[in-house]
Formats: structure tokens, C-alpha cells, sequence
């Protein structure tokens, strides 16, 4: 997909920092609404003078978006958020802003990509997982040229899942284990994730109304993933199995907190695993490549925490 006029919500995320980078590589145009200008400077170095448009954008004022999708030729929707805070709850977010996207789309007949996440489901008391699942259903009942991709886990560089725990596991004299540590993670890395976006865009007919998920090769439990931390780190396996109980409490102690580490939502998310075996082969598939190695690539970029004698 090239010289293209595309409409990115959550530039600025993990996932969108990657995806808008491919994007204007490929020569591409992007309008990216953000609520903090601030934030998309990374994105802006990675094109040239014009190539990107920054615009002021409050998600609880929706109409504003109608003109935005009348004058563009793609819509890709990024945006989530793994907390609630006054300002923004899990149903605006992941329902209500995606409905209002996807009912432009369809008005003005344009394609629209939607990220979603796997797991989402309405057999949960986690409303992060419920609220996802109302997006999808809306997008899936009332559109008629859509993608939705739903990923497990995202690793990287950057990702706030390994290198949350690699930094733990570096200061803490254990790492914790909620749920048993069997929660499972089919984890996908954003490389790969941003490539599978760009080629969907890009083949959109052919895959157009495509309910996808997302994954690696690759099946780990939560304290498999941790022991391969350990391991990067060369430190020896130290976990605490946290009674459900202590999580909970914690869970609902901490996301009192501006930026929680972890909050009761969370927890309950755990209930859930994050994979669909088989997927994978429609993912490499639409990749044109083999899936990266989990071990591998997390190896490299978790040897930052490894102390330095």
C-alpha cells in the first residue's frame, strides 16, 4: 500500500509507533489524531516535511471524527488502553469510539482496520475483555468493509510486558504467580504485527470482513514466559504463588494509583488465555515470512537488565 491517505488512531502506542513507521516508509500520507501532540515527535522523524498531520483530538467529543474519515482513503483504529481512568473508561475506548469509527466508515464506504485483542468475550466479569467484545460485535453486525485483528500478547523492544517483568526480575528477590502462572500466550512480535497490518491494508478485498487472530508459533504459560526471564537474565527461578485472595486485594489497592501496575480487571483478565492454535498459518500466510522467534528477539533486548559485575 503506497501513496495513500490514511487516518491512524493510537499513533502513538506501542503498536502504532511501529505500524505508522512502515506506513510512511511506504510513502504513505497519515492524519494521526492524538490527545497529546507531544507524543507523535517519533513518528514525525520517521517521515518527510508533510507526510504526517498531527490533529487535537478529545475522545469524548466523537463527531469531531466524521470529517476526518470524509477525507481519507483508510481507516486504521489502534487504540486501548489496559486501565480505566476518570477520564476514559474501558466502553468509550474499545466501544464506543470504534462504533462511532466504524459507523463513518460505513456511511462514506471506507475500508476500516480494526485492532481488537484475543480473548475478548462476553463469558467474563473482566470488562476489558467485554467491552472488546462489544466492539468487534457492533463493527461485525452493521459493517460491510472491515478487518478486525485480534492479537495475543505483543513483545519488543519497547513492550511493557517483558520489560516490566525483566526489570522486576532484576530488583526483586521473586517474581509473582497469579493464577498458578497457567495462563496461556500465543505472544506475536510487533514487527511482525505491524508487517501482518501493512499487508492486510494492502491485500484489503481479498481479506476484507476478516475476523483474524493474531499470534506467534509459539504457546507459553505466564511461568514459562518468566522462567525464560530468569533465564535471559542468568538469574536462578525465585516465584511466589500469590494467592488469589492477596491478588485481588493488591489488584484493587493498586489501581487506586494514576498509573497501576496492576489492577483487579487485570486479574480477572488472567482467568483467560490469549491463543488460537492453527492461526498462525493464515498469519504467516498473509506475512509472506516466517513468525519471529519469542526467545530469540526477548534474549536480546532483556540482557539490559542483566547486572554488570
Amino acid at each position: 500500500m503506497r501513496n495513500k491517505n490514511i487516518l491512524v488512531f493510537g499513533s502513538t502506542g506501542f503498536i502504532g509507533r511501529s505500524l505508522t513507521k512502515r506506513l510512511l516508509q511506504n510513502g504513505n500520507k497519515l492524519v494521526c489524531p492524538v490527545r497529546n501532540a507531544s507524543k507523535v515527535k517519533r513518528n514525525i522523524l520517521s517521515g518527510d516535511i508533510g507526510q504526517i498531520e498531527v490533529i487535537n483530538f478529545d475522545i469524548n467529543n466523537l463527531d469531531d471524527i466524521k470529517n476526518l474519515i470524509i477525507n481519507t482513503d483508510f481507516v486504521i483504529n489502534l487504540i486501548g488502553i489496559f486501565y480505566e481512568k476518570n477520564s476514559l473508561s474501558f466502553e468509550t475506548a474499545h466501544f464506543l469510539l470504534p462504533k462511532k469509527i466504524a459507523g463513518y466508515c460505513e456511511l462514506f464506504k471506507k475500508p476500516f482496520l480494526h485492532v481488537s485483542s484475543l480473548g475478548s468475550t462476553f463469558q467474563t466479569k473482566s470488562n476489558y475483555l467485554i467491552s472488546k467484545k462489544m466492539g468487534e460485535e457492533f463493527i461485525e453486525n452493521n459493517n460491510s468493509n472491515y478487518i478486525i485483528i485480534r492479537p495475543s500478547a505483543v513483545y519488543g523492544e519497547e513492550d511493557n510486558f517483558f520489560n516490566l517483568f525483566g526489570k522486576m526480575a532484576k530488583y526483586l528477590p521473586f517474581l509473582p504467580l497469579i493464577k498458578g502462572g497457567n495462563t496461556k500466550f500465543q505472544p506475536i512480535y510487533i514487527n511482525d504485527l505491524s508487517l501482518l497490518i501493512f499487508n492486510l491494508c494492502s491485500s484489503f478485498d481479498k481479506y476484507k470482513n476478516l475476523n483474524l487472530a493474531a499470534v506467534g508459533n509459539e504457546v507459553f504459560t505466564f511461568k514459562e514466559i518468566l522462567s525464560h526471564i530468569f533465564s535471559s537474565l542468568k538469574k536462578k527461578e525465585r516465584f511466589f504463588y500469590m494467592p488469589s485472595f492477596i491478588a485481588i486485594l493488591q489488584g484493587k489497592v493498586l489501581e487506586k494509583f494514576p498509573k497501576p501496575l496492576f489492577t483487579y480487571d487485570q486479574y480477572v483478565t488472567l482467568s483467560h488465555d490469549s491463543i488460537s492454535e492453527g492461526s498462525q498459518k493464515l498469519v504467516t500466510e498473509i506475512l509472506k515470512q516466517d513468525l519471529s522467534n519469542m526467545k530469540i528477539i526477548t534474549s536480546e533486548y532483556l540482557k539490559k537488565f542483566i547486572d554488570k559485575v
